[in-house]
């Protein structure tokens, strides 16, 4: 009982508050009791010299046969007994009865007085009843049970009103800061004041409102860093994948050339014969440069991006001048090619990087054809479409059909496959210019299409 008094407020300000309204209360109580007996007797004696001095005026007044009336008068209103001395007399009026000698205090004033039809001077004694302090003091402790149960009765639901109105904003305030203590910033304090506990709760409003707006913006950022943090991680696992395939790409043609050059030194077999041989260790020679020049292409691009090479780039002159520089292969082959292009479509760009990149797409179509095919290359003011006949692509291969030295063909032979980079690289200079690009088969063949 008492840690839950401690832990509440509402409980703390109610027996406070009660406390000091019966504490208050019982002391006023007992100063009453105290002085308002002493003030009653004073008044009281007042009162009755006041009317002593009045029927002393009124008997100068008054003829001596007429004053027992006046006396009796006053006998009656005040519960006294007078006694007129004089001539040889004495006249006594009034009577005290038991009770009030019991329960009273008698006030005594003697003094002369003179009549109007008389000279001579007479003495006038009065004995008058005044209520004791004792009695208004039996009447409080008489009293004391009710007025003290009226006293707690209004000491409690005054207390109770008022703690209500104290301590409810300090709980409301309490509450929102145990959510703000849990990060939730999803509420209200409702505190329509304008004292400072109305200030303190606007502030906590404020308060809560600009931490939830730096907590979303906070939260956006760190999702924006996971996401940048994993492409991090992905480029990082690509590049190590690319350069671990370079390495297996360029080991072949190196053992290739080593085992070539090491027979034509033994003279072995037919590498006696070296002008028959060494034709075909240039071919090899350079399709290992033709791949190192891949992989150093690619890793520019990588490494410098557009590097701020960005011009207006003519696609339709770059597609016809690709094509016409291609024409003679598709004729090796071949392979007719119809060109369908818009004029004047330009894009923003590095003029070289698009065209690799297109030489690569328009090589690719005519290289992997079947010969007799047909090649459509037709250019619309967004979109870039090549579509190869007589021929189509497992489905399976097309979700990686992007991944460095990844072949449709699985000899692994370079006059028919290819190195394996040619599509990796239209995909990095496709993604480093921001276009949107798939290869799909279609009921004519295979379809290359880039939107712009």
């Amino acid at each position: 009982m008492v840690r839950k008094i401690r832990n509440s407020l509402s409980a703390k300000v109610f027996l406070w508050i009660a406390g000091l309204l019966i504490l208050c209360s019982l002391l006023i109580y007992g100063l009453v009791m105290i002085f308002l007996p002493q003030s009653y007797t004073v008044v009281a004696s007042s009162r009755v010299e006041e009317e002593i001095r009045q029927l002393t005026e009124s008997l100068a007044q008054t003829d001596y046969a007429d004053a027992p009336k006046v006396i009796e008068s006053f006998c009656y209103k005040n519960q006294a007994v007078v006694s007129v001395s004089g001539s040889g007399e004495t006249l006594s009026f009034g009577s005290i009865d038991d009770q009030a000698l019991e329960d009273n205090e008698m006030l005594t004033s003697a003094g002369e007085v003179c009549f109007a039809d008389r000279d001579e001077i007479y003495y006038l004694s009065i004995v008058v009843p005044v209520s004791a302090r004792n009695e208004l003091t039996t009447a409080f402790i008489k009293l004391l049970p009710l007025l003290l149960a009226i006293i707690l009765l209004i000491s409690a639901l005054g207390a109770f009103l008022c703690s209500r109105v104290l301590v409810r904003p300090v709980l409301e305030i309490s509450r929102v800061s145990k959510r703000m203590a849990n990060l939730d910033m999803t509420w209200e304090c409702k505190a329509n004041r304008t004292d400072e506990l109305g200030v303190l709760a606007n502030s906590l409003n404020t308060m809560a409102k600009q931490l939830d707006a730096a907590m979303k913006a906070l939260e956006s950022a760190n999702q924006k860093l996971r996401e940048d943090m994993e492409h991090m991680t992905e480029l990082s696992r690509q590049r190590r994948d690319f350069f671990a395939a370079a390495s297996h790409e360029l080991k072949t043609p190196i053992t290739i050339l080593k085992g070539q050059i090491e027979s034509m030194i033994l003279g072995i077999g037919k590498y006696k014969d070296t002008d028959k041989v060494l034709p075909e260790t240039l071919r090899e020679v350079e399709n290992m440069e033709q791949l190192v020049r891949e992989i150093l292409t690619i890793s520019k691009i990588e490494m410098d991006g557009l590097a701020g090479k960005s011009d207006t780039v003519s696609l339709s002159d770059t597609l016809a001048k690709t094509a016409e520089i291609l024409l003679p292969l598709a004729r090796e082959r071949q392979i007719t090619v119809h060109s369908q292009l818009a004029e004047n479509v330009t894009v923003s760009g590095n003029a070289s990087l698009l065209e690799k990149a297109v030489h690569n797409i328009l090589s690719n179509a005519i290289r992997h054809s079947p010969e007799g095919a047909e090649v459509f290359i037709r250019l619309a003011p967004s979109e870039l479409t090549v579509t190869n006949t007589g021929t189509s692509i497992p489905e399976e291969d097309l979700p990686v059909l992007f991944t460095p030295f990844y072949r449709v063909e699985k000899s692994r032979n370079k006059s028919t496959g290819g190195s394996g980079l040619g599509l990796y690289l239209v995909k990095t200079i496709l993604e480093l210019h921001g276009f949107r690009y798939r290869v799909e088969n279609s009921d004519a063949g295979v379809v290359f299409s880039v939107v712009f």
